[in-house]
């Protein structure tokens, strides 16, 4: 008798673990069915980041030469409220974000390809840029998802975007920090196409803060301020957000003036027409010109008239699908007319061309098209050679066709979005038909 009740509860015991494994399969399938979207996110960020991490090491000029072994060591020296004197192009914003890494601990000093370096530093610095990398991936899913309505199409975004090669180089090998920069402007035009105008003019001011290429959008700002789709008034939360990064240099013993004096740096430090830019001025070679003196003019001048362009095309700016086309253009319009751009500036475009191939499945080839473009520009300062040696430079000519003709087609779709003279024409048709039915 003791044997069969110890029996029956032997087995009434595996009975019950049973049921509660098969009741723990059930919840956990439901859980992977309910959230495979966003666990498919987790482990593409993972696998992302693992790769990145595998190269955080790997030095360049920019990265030793300039950021770490130039300013990053200036702050080490003169001590942390010195961030804001070191002689350097960059913003306030960034030289603060140095100075925050120069109270870490340095780690032991290594040597890799020939650059000595602190291996600590190289693994802060590129770590922002990573955090930032998955924070850029976020607004191209938030902006996708807005336009698409589809979270598989989001997903599928945010995944290219992080895998991107041009945005995995950018900062994991070259070290830069564009990334930066882009996930401001990205967050702008997200909440511009939200109607938050508040929110978009203080990204746009954080984007300014960190670097001028901010600028890059303006043209777009300004459009929507002309047609009244922005409210002018709350330009003033890019100021407070621009002032609010400068208030680290204030509180460390800066006059008004020296935060500012980065912008002069920027504005004058580069001659060149192009520095390796698959823009125009890339396809123009003009030496001792009128052209080449009057560079900057000119490029205003082209952005000015596709504005207006766009403007006197009068294009119906109520859908979210229509404002961002129209912004895509004026930003990449900005890039490819503005002279002294430096080859990595379409990085923007690589990851705006995402959002546009998921909302015009017919326009995927972007994608790929930009990452060629992208990658010869790139090509020569992460190799040394040229894309097509025997060509030098004016290999880079094959990007810039590549990006003029992704110019044209986002320019030609465009010009074919409804404008409000045709819009309303159409709503007085279905008006009309209407009237006819009723009276039927």
């Amino acid at each position: 008798m003791k044997g069969d009740r110890k029996m029956e509860k032997v087995r009434k015991f595996f009975g019950n673990a049973l049921k509660y494994y098969q009741l723990a399969g059930c919840y956990f399938m439901k859980f992977i069915h309910k959230f495979y979207l966003e666990i498919i996110i987790v482990l593409a960020t993972f696998f992302c980041l693992f790769a990145r991490f595998k190269v955080v090491l790997y030095p360049t000029n920019d990265m030793v030469g300039y950021i770490l072994n130039g300013w990053l060591n200036s702050i080490e020296e003169n001590g942390f409220t010195s961030f804001y004197k070191v002689d350097s192009d960059y913003s306030p914003l960034y030289l603060f974000m140095l100075a925050i890494v120069s109270l870490l601990p340095n780690g032991e000093k290594i040597n890799v390809n020939g650059y000595n370096f602190f291996k600590n530093n190289m693994i802060y610095m590129k770590s922002i840029y990573f955090a930032f990398t998955i924070a850029l991936a976020i607004g191209i899913y938030l902006l996708t998802k807005l336009l698409t309505n589809s979270k598989v199409k989001a997903t599928s975004a945010y995944i290219i975007t992080i895998a991107l090669p041009t945005v995995f180089v950018n900062s994991a090998i070259w070290g830069n920090c564009d990334v930066i920069y882009a996930t401001y402007i990205v967050f702008t035009f997200y909440f511009i196409l939200k109607g938050k105008d508040a929110l978009a003019f203080a990204f746009f001011g954080l984007a300014f803060a960190n670097k001028m290429q901010a600028v890059f959008i303006l043209p777009f700002i300004v459009y929507l301020l002309v047609n009244r789709k922005m409210k002018l008034w709350k330009v003033v939360f890019a100021f407070v957000a621009f002032f609010a990064t400068l208030l680290p240099c204030y509180f460390c013993g800066a006059s008004f003036t020296e935060p500012f004096a980065y912008i002069g740096k920027q504005m004058n430090g580069y001659k060149k027409l192009t520095l390796g830019c698959p823009n125009m001025w890339q396809l123009m070679e003009f030496q001792g010109s009128i052209v080449n003196d009057n560079a900057t003019w000119i490029g205003l001048a082209l952005i000015g008239v596709t504005l207006g362009i766009i403007y006197f095309r009068n294009v119906d700016l109520s859908t979210k699908e229509n404002k961002f086309k129209v912004g895509t253009l004026l930003i990449m319009s900005t890039i490819f007319f503005l002279p002294y751009m430096h080859e990595r500036y379409f990085y923007l475009i690589d990851v705006l061309v995402v959002v546009y191939a998921f909302m015009d499945k017919k326009k995927f080839y972007f994608v790929p098209l930009m990452q060629i473009s992208s990658g010869i520009a790139y090509y020569h300062y992460i190799s040394g050679k040229y894309f097509i040696e025997p060509w030098g430079e004016a290999s880079v000519h094959i990007a810039a066709f590549i990006n003029l003709f992704i110019l044209g087609m986002i320019f030609y779709d465009v010009l074919k979005l409804n404008h409000k003279d045709n819009y309303q024409e159409e709503l007085a048709s279905i008006d009309e038909e209407i009237k006819e039915l009723k009276a039927k």
